[in-house]
C-alpha cells in the first residue's frame, strides 16, 4: 500500500534536495530528473509543486532566509541576553557565513549564480532588517544605545556589512582581515553609542546558535 506524504512535508523534501544538489554540482549541472531521484518520487511530482527550476532555486533561497529569520526572532525574544551581546551574535553571523555555511556561500558566489546572489541580498535585508532594528530598540528602550534613527542606520549597516562578507569570503587570509574586523568593531560601536571596546567580533568557523536548517 502507498503511503502519501503531507505536501508540505514533501515539498520540503524536494526544497532541501535541490540545496544540496546545487551546492555539489552546481545550479546549471543539476536537473530536474537529479532533484526528483534524490527524494524517491516521479518527476511529475516535482512539477507539482514547482514550474521549474528556477522556481525550486528561488525555494530554496527563501528557504534559507526562513531559518536565519526565525533565528532572529529566537534571539529578539531572549530576554536572557543583553542587547550588545545580541548585536555581537548577529554580526559575528554575519561576517562569518563563508566559514559556518562555506557551500553556500561558495555557491552564490559563482559567476552563473551572480543574479541569485543580488535576489538573496535584497530577499534577506527585507526579511531581516525589521527584526534587526527591533533588537537595536530594545537596547535604546534600554538606556544602552543612543541611536537616532535605528532603522536607518541598521539598513545602512546591514549594507555595508553585506559587501564586507563578500570581501572576506573571497580573501579570507588576506593581511587585511583583522583589520577590516577591528574596523568592523570601531564602527558599530560609534554608530550605537556605546564604549570603545564593548563589542567583540570574533567570525566562528561554526554555526551560530541561532543559525537553524530544518
Amino acid at each position: 500500500m502507498r503511503i502519501s506524504k503531507n505536501p508540505d512535508v514533501r515539498r520540503s523534501e524536494l526544497i532541501e534536495a535541490a540545496e544540496v544538489l546545487f551546492r555539489e554540482q552546481g545550479f546549471k549541472q543539476t536537473s530536474v530528473s537529479d532533484i526528483v531521484k534524490k527524494v524517491g518520487v516521479a518527476q511529475g511530482t516535482f512539477y507539482y509543486y514547482f514550474e521549474s527550476k528556477d522556481d525550486a532555486l528561488n525555494a530554496v533561497i527563501v528557504h534559507y532566509i526562513d531559518n536565519y529569520k526565525a533565528g532572529l526572532e529566537r534571539l529578539l525574544g531572549d530576554e536572557s541576553l543583553p542587547p550588545v551581546k545580541k548585536v555581537e551574535i548577529i554580526v559575528n553571523d554575519a561576517l562569518g557565513m563563508h566559514t559556518c555555511d562555506r557551500e553556500f556561500i561558495e555557491f552564490l558566489h559563482t559567476e552563473e549564480n551572480l543574479v541569485t546572489h543580488q535576489k538573496y541580498m535584497i530577499k534577506s535585508f527585507e526579511e531581516t532588517i525589521p527584526l534587526m532594528t527591533k533588537i537595536v530598540e530594545q537596547g535604546i528602550a534600554a538606556g544602552v544605545f543612543k541611536v537616532d534613527y535605528p532603522e536607518e542606520t541598521v539598513e545602512m549597516v546591514a549594507y555595508a556589512f553585506g559587501y564586507l562578507e563578500d570581501a572576506l569570503s573571497r580573501s579570507p587570509g588576506d593581511a587585511k582581515y583583522h583589520s577590516r574586523l577591528r574596523a568592523a568593531e570601531c564602527l558599530i560601536e560609534r554608530l550605537l553609542g556605546i564604549e570603545k571596546g564593548t563589542l567583540h567580533i570574533a567570525p566562528s568557523a561554526e554555526r551560530s546558535l541561532f543559525m537553524t536548517h530544518g
